[in-house]
């Protein structure tokens, strides 16, 4: 593991918190089985291969049968959706009374679907409106969050980029005491020694 120094750091950490996230691309399978990769199923969406080189441009049809024309780049220029055989309709005449029986029952009918349909609708509205404003304290706390990391960030940075200095030296209170080993001992004694005879 290679040790980095404090700016190198500094940069790392500052591309990863700050890089814009951008979500993966939706996979699809074409109908020969090759995987791609399509920023949006939409005219203008860029499609992808899965090693991240842009599709060849040309008509290409998806497993579902929907077919996409792309032009230079792998963008979508044309969306073809797969074509639905009509199924067969038989035709049978009935009676003024039967057919006005059968209004009456699809009108009944249609009227439950529709009252159906408006309870989903409001439900989904209440729904939506619970979401948006925790989508909105989320938001705010992430702003909050957001500023607190490039306070942090800032710190750390004029942190690295202050000059380092060297300790100050402390002063030693303390008395050198050295210690003499043995043959300095008898050299010692006997230079006292002879001092005495000496005299």
């Amino acid at each position: 593991m290679c040790m980095m120094n404090p700016i190198e750091l500094l940069a790392q950490v500052k591309k990863l918190v700050f890089q814009e996230e951008t979500a993966a691309a939706p996979g699809y399978t074409l109908a020969d089985g090759t995987k791609i990769m399509i920023s949006a199923l939409e005219v203008g969406g860029i499609v992808t291969l899965e090693d991240g080189s842009p599709a060849p441009a040309g008509s290409h049809t998806l497993a579902d049968g929907t077919e996409i024309v792309l032009s230079e780049g792998g963008v979508i220029a044309e969306i073809k959706p797969k074509e639905v055989e009509a199924p067969e309709v038989s035709v049978e005449i009935e009676s003024g009374k039967d057919m006005e029986k059968k209004d009456e029952e699809e009108k009944a009918k249609m009227a439950a679907k529709f009252a159906e349909i408006e309870n989903r609708i409001a439900a989904s509205e209440q729904s939506f409106s619970a979401l948006q404003s925790d989508y909105e304290g989320l938001k705010a706390a992430f702003g909050k969050q957001s500023e607190a990391m490039q306070g942090l960030i800032q710190l750390v940075d004029t942190l690295v980029n202050v000059p380092s200095q060297a300790p100050a030296e402390v002063p030693n209170n303390f008395k050198k005491v050295s210690i003499e080993s043995k043959a300095d001992k008898i050299k010692s004694y006997s230079q006292f020694v002879s001092q005495f005879k000496n005299k």
